[in-house]
């Protein structure tokens, strides 16, 4: 019998040693998950802070390039006035003596059918 408790004893022993590694596993394991999430959250912190910084610094270049544009285009009101003005002017200028020129010819042209048409309407 003192061999059947003997390997009991061994048995015992064996389990209580495996039980013993399983529960250091069990912890080192822990350990590495509780790591992990620690560096996780690190990771997000730092994730966000370069998104914010990112959005912050891309904000401030959208906003450069649209006072930018904005620039140029105050610039572009005034040259587009400035050249209407300058076609105004020169149609005010060019036009009144080219239509005068061009009914001083169609008067010209017309004139003698004009006169024959009335001849014959007149009474002779």
């Amino acid at each position: 019998m003192d061999s059947g408790i003997s390997t009991v004893r061994n048995l015992l022993y064996i389990v209580l040693v495996l039980a013993v590694l399983s529960i250091a596993a069990d912890g080192y394991v822990g350990v590495q998950l509780s790591q992990n999430s620690d560096e996780l959250a690190r990771l997000s912190v730092l994730l966000q802070k370069q998104l914010m910084t990112s959005a912050v610094e891309q904000s401030q270049q959208l906003q450069e390039k649209m006072d930018r544009a904005s620039q140029q285009m105050d610039g572009m009101d005034q040259k587009m006035q400035d050249a209407q003005d300058k076609f105004s002017a020169r149609m005010n200028r060019e036009l009144p003596p080219l239509i005068e020129k061009t009914m001083d010819n169609y008067i010209r042209t017309r004139a003698p059918q004009i006169e024959r048409q009335a001849m014959k309407q007149m009474p002779h």
